[in-house]
């Protein structure tokens, strides 16, 4: 039998007071400010991630240790998001200030943004393994469609110029809502009982998912993720207080964990058809694309992007399907040279 690592807790589940209910409401509003504050601090945002690495004592021997990183999966995740965040700090750094110098300008070329890129993509596969560790497959299905759908770097990724120095990806709208279900789904069977945190996981992928909503920009999703994500690891990792500040042992359900997992799998198929087929027409260039970026990409390069449409339009209706060339419709006659300009040779 399937069984999730949470294993329900036997006793009556963690109630829903307005303890749990007002603690959520506080550790969002952290959060959110957390976010707003590295927005547009890069470096802050490099230095208090790189600096928390030092907190790794507590980690081991701290009074939090046997509530906090209890498997190998919670290892893995928190350094694989502490150190990329450092990195992530010095690449703003490096665009916001205009640092010279070898190193610098690494960070600075947008072929490094496939860095970013690549530490995504772990961090998905390493719950992906999880799930699929722990039996939810159909979970485990999605986060590899996940991983498969993230858009391309760096035609999709990008470190604003200014002093801020945003790091920006343009995912769709779909995608995310597919990330946040996958996680909540996956934190909800993923963890053993003495380092559950479903109610403090809700917080941070709400604060992801709404953020950029507010702020009007749908593409500071990644950044909003990747800063609310380090709260979370941190505060488990050196003493788990969510247990008792918002407790939700107990909620687990393995029928429900189960048909989540059902659900976003049959979510993610018809995504997966349609990522493939805006990537395949260029589409990908303007639907990826929302808002104020939207309408500033397709002032720079709307011209060129309808000349690509229309170059794999017609590549798709060269040939029907026995070989035979085709037309689109009447084409017009080849113009002739004029009378004095045909070579009398």
């Amino acid at each position: 039998m399937i069984s999730a690592a949470s294993e329900a807790v036997s006793g009556n589940p963690a109630p829903f007071t307005w303890v749990t209910a007002v603690s959520m409401l506080v550790f969002c509003a952290i959060l959110w400010v957390i976010v707003d504050y590295m927005r547009v601090h890069p470096r802050p945002a490099m230095w208090v991630w790189g600096l928390s690495l030092l907190t790794f004592p507590l980690w081991i021997w701290g009074p939090g240790r046997d509530i906090g990183l209890v498997n190998w999966f919670s290892w893995a995740k928190i350094l694989s998001v502490l150190i990329p965040l450092t990195i992530v700090g010095a690449m703003r750094i490096a665009v916001a200030e205009q640092r010279v110098g070898r190193i610098w300008d690494i960070l600075r070329n947008p072929r490094f943004l496939w860095f970013p890129y690549a530490i995504l993509f772990l961090n998905i596969a390493e719950a992906t393994l999880r799930d699929a560790e722990i039996g939810n497959y159909w979970n485990a299905a999605v986060g590899l469609g996940l991983c498969l759908t993230i858009p391309y770097s760096p035609r999709f990724w990008e470190i604003l110029p200014g002093r801020n120095a945003e790091l920006v990806a343009y995912t769709t709208m779909a995608w995310n809502f597919l990330y946040t279900t996958w996680n909540l789904c996956f934190t909800f069977g993923g963890y053993p009982p003495e380092e559950e945190h479903f109610a403090a996981s809700i917080c941070i992928l709400a604060v992801a998912e709404i953020y950029p909503l507010v702020k009007g920009r749908p593409e500071l999703y990644i950044m909003a993720r990747i800063y609310t994500l380090p709260v979370l690891m941190l505060a488990i990792a050196i003493y788990n207080i969510f247990p008792k500040v918002m407790p939700s042992d107990g909620w687990f359900n393995n029928d429900v964990w189960i048909v989540w997992g059902i659900v976003n799998f049959a979510l993610t198929v018809p995504y997966l058809f349609w990522y493939t087929w805006q990537l395949e027409s260029d589409r990908s260039f303007i639907s990826f694309r929302r808002g104020k970026a939207r309408q500033e990409f397709v002032r720079l390069h709307g011209d060129t992007i309808d000349q690509l449409m229309e170059i794999n339009l017609s590549l798709d209706a060269a040939v029907d399907n026995h070989g035979r060339t085709r037309t689109r419709g009447p084409q017009p006659p080849r113009p002739f040279p004029a009378p004095d300009t045909v070579d009398p040779r």
